[in-house]
């Protein structure tokens, strides 16, 4: 199969071009040109992997003039499904475990870009009758996420002993292996339903303390933390997985300690 990944120098983007290093692939980056690229390549699959999270002005050409440029290549191509990936802030806060048919209520802008990129994911999908979908992760780590996150932090705080000031939150966390092999079911699956919705996570949720005491537990240290109890998310963030578990026959092999075991041996940060 030939697959084209858009966000290959990212942290998930850079684990599926691993995953599906046995396929054809083509790592795209964002100093070329996608349309032409796409031309070129001709992909069987297009996963859409590419986002920006922080900056506001770049937002809408990235997650919403990405998407909009593959989606024209399956329309054109129509033999050329698409994965899009969009992310569980799109529900916004909610007393209870979010699944995939709960209404959206975006709370920032980098929410607001991924929920008009799955309503034109869904558009394009089902007037055109393509093999578009798009997956929400929730909290994917890994030892490749980007060195300011939560887990890097902890690395260094547990493997060099530097200082780290620790608040509280929760998150449904999902080591990126699991993460891709979900994605990797996906993708064999003839049940992909045009415009579906599929979310992505442990189903678990775990608070920061839960994670800092799972550093400890694995690592036998202690760590150089000092922890505030301020809690800077919703009291909820969890992920309702029986669509994924159900259709797709996925299960996570890692726990979150069995995950943060892997993270500490092979994770390397400054």
């Amino acid at each position: 199969m030939k697959i084209f990944i858009t966000g290959s120098t990212g942290f998930i983007g850079k684990n599926l071009v691993s995953y599906f290093k046995d396929h054809e692939v083509f790592a795209y980056t964002r100093d070329m040109s996608l349309a032409d690229e796409l031309v070129k390549f001709k992909p069987d699959l297009i996963i859409n992997s590419a986002a920006e999270i922080y900056n506001k002005d770049k937002m809408l050409l990235a997650n919403v003039g990405i998407p909009h440029v593959c989606l024209e290549y399956v329309k054109a191509n129509p033999t050329c499904s698409m994965i899009q990936l969009g992310t569980s802030s799109e529900y916004g806060p909610l007393n209870r475990a979010s699944k995939e048919t709960d209404r959206v209520k975006p709370q920032d802008e980098y929410a607001v870009s991924k929920v008009a990129a799955t309503v034109m994911c869904q558009k394009y999908a089902m007037t055109y009758n393509l093999d578009v979908i798009v997956v929400r992760p929730y909290s994917p780590f890994g030892p490749d996420e980007q060195s300011h996150r939560l887990f890097p932090n902890l690395w260094r705080s547990f493997t060099l002993g530097t200082p780290m000031k620790l608040v509280n939150g929760v998150h449904d966390f999902c080591y990126i292996d699991d993460f891709v092999e979900a994605i990797g079911l996906i993708v064999a699956s003839h049940k992909r339903i045009p415009g579906e919705i599929i979310n992505i996570s442990s189903g678990v949720q775990s608070s920061n303390i839960d994670v800092l005491n799972a550093f400890k537990q694995v690592s036998g240290k202690q760590g150089n933390v000092t922890f505030e109890d301020r809690f800077v998310t919703p009291p909820i963030w969890k992920c309702n997985n029986k669509l994924i578990k159900t259709k797709y026959n996925w299960t996570p092999a890692h726990t979150l300690a069995q995950g943060i075991e892997k993270f500490l041996t092979k994770a390397i940060y400054e």
